[in-house]
């Protein structure tokens, strides 16, 4: 079964995502720190890793360098309330794969996880 991770510290934001993801018959795996998420993430290895910039602790952006550090075919899509923030060039220099800006819309989740996963 295909997986994802949600890294985000709004539990509203994971739980929203999560069960979208789990209608479309993914496995969904979620975390509110990046600390949690990276353990998640050595442990089940998932298709797609949809990472808050905004973390408590290890911010996205640190997430992600130690995401691809243990697996640099990892596929990361950074979640932002915030777009001024980041922007899809800054995301994919720094080895993500885009962006998407909350509120997240449930075609484009499922658009985005159809093409990748």
């Amino acid at each position: 079964m295909k997986s994802v991770l949600i890294i985000d510290d709004e539990a509203y934001a994971r739980d929203h995502l999560g069960r979208i993801i789990e209608k479309k018959g993914y496995r969904v795996f979620t975390a509110g720190t990046g600390e949690e998420g990276l353990g998640i993430y050595k442990a089940n290895r998932p298709d797609c890793v949809f990472l808050d910039i905004l973390l408590p602790g290890i911010d996205g952006e640190d997430v992600l360098g130690y995401l691809k550090e243990f697996d640099p075919a990892a596929n990361v899509y950074f979640i932002t309330a915030q777009e001024d923030i980041i922007s899809t060039k800054k995301a994919e220099n720094m080895g993500a794969r885009g962006y998407l800006s909350k509120p997240i819309f449930v075609d484009e989740v499922i658009k985005l996880l159809d093409s990748v996963v």
